[in-house]
């Protein structure tokens, strides 16, 4: 199961820093589409603190630990594809979200696989309802993105 603790906690301190990212998205969007993009912002972030709950909510439920203390939360998060620079596009948002979103789901897959090692059938159906719920995201973004 460390395998598996250790896939839950690098999911939920990348959740953290998707949690940041997508309220900087959300207070420094441009542009005549600000107010959908603010407000798809702020369900998105929402979303990534559910998730960075979720995740410490089943480490601890199969004997891990989540993460507790930024330090670590930084240190293990640090792979998130995230841009910061305060100042963005409706579609540069777009992008980001897409890369963010793409990048949880390769970790969700991962986690699937480390899971159906361990016998953690529980972690392996909330892994494919992860990649299932970014599959859709995705779907949206890139329709959204389309000229």
């Amino acid at each position: 199961m460390d395998a598996v603790v250790k896939q839950l906690n690098k999911i939920q301190a990348e959740a953290h820093a998707f949690y940041v990212a997508f309220h900087d998205y959300h207070w420094n969007v441009k542009g005549m589409q600000f107010y959908s993009i603010h407000e798809y912002t702020e369900h998105a972030y929402d979303d990534m603190g559910d998730l960075f709950d979720d995740m410490a909510e089943r480490a601890l439920m199969i004997g891990g630990r989540p993460l507790i203390s930024i330090d670590e939360i930084v240190k293990v998060g640090k792979g998130a594809p995230v841009e910061a620079k305060g100042d963005y596009t409706a579609d540069a948002v777009l992008v980001n979200m897409q890369k963010a979103y793409e990048h949880l789901k390769a970790e969700f897959i991962k986690l699937e696989e480390v899971a159906e090692k361990a016998g953690d059938q529980t972690t392996v159906a909330m892994a494919q309802e992860g990649y299932a719920k970014l599959e859709k995201s995705l779907w949206m973004l890139r329709q959204a993105l389309s000229k």
